[in-house]
């Protein structure tokens, strides 16, 4: 097995360790990494924000959905990440000869808190105002522009990781 962690929850750990410019370093087999791992540590986008990026900080923690903004040097862009820490779905994986669900029961897990979530910060709530173009670091693409809030549905367990532009 090369990993218990679902995919979203891969996302989140390296959206997470590049937000708060953790070192990066990985011990496993390289030449044997498939497609998704090998995309998770060769995204020069999200390489980017671990190692450019400055004034990294928490700026949210309400009911499991956390978020982190960053500063990118010399310019007025801001390096965003959207958590969703509410519980994933059970059961959520295979073990190799032991119990691998959760440890909580279907008793103990609101149902509604294992699925996707929006999460929503507004522009004035990380100090912009103004217009920005929002770009999905993880799919290599521009999501749109927005005026007041960034919104978006992130898994349970999942993450994402954007980059704001100031629209001259």
């Amino acid at each position: 097995t090369w990993t218990n962690f679902t995919k979203d929850e891969q996302i989140t750990l390296m959206t997470l360790w590049s937000i708060a410019r953790s070192p990066l370093i990985i011990g496993a087999n390289l030449p044997k990494s498939d497609e998704f791992t090998l995309s998770l540590l060769t995204n020069d986008e999200v390489i980017a924000v671990n190692q450019n990026s400055t004034n990294n900080r928490q700026v949210s923690n309400q009911n499991n959905h956390i978020i982190w903004i960053a500063d990118v040097p010399n310019s007025n862009d801001k390096y965003l990440a959207m958590f969703n820490a509410t519980p994933a779905p059970s059961p959520r994986r295979r073990g190799r000869g032991r119990d691998a669900q959760s440890s909580a029961t279907p008793e103990t897990i609101n149902p509604a808190e294992t699925q996707p979530a929006e999460i929503s910060v507004s522009l004035t709530d990380i100090g912009l105002s103004g217009y920005y173009c929002v770009r999905d670091l993880w799919e290599h693409k521009d999501m749109g522009n927005v005026t007041e809030k960034i919104s978006t549905t992130v898994n349970s367990h999942g993450a994402v990781l954007y980059r704001i532009k100031p629209i001259q």
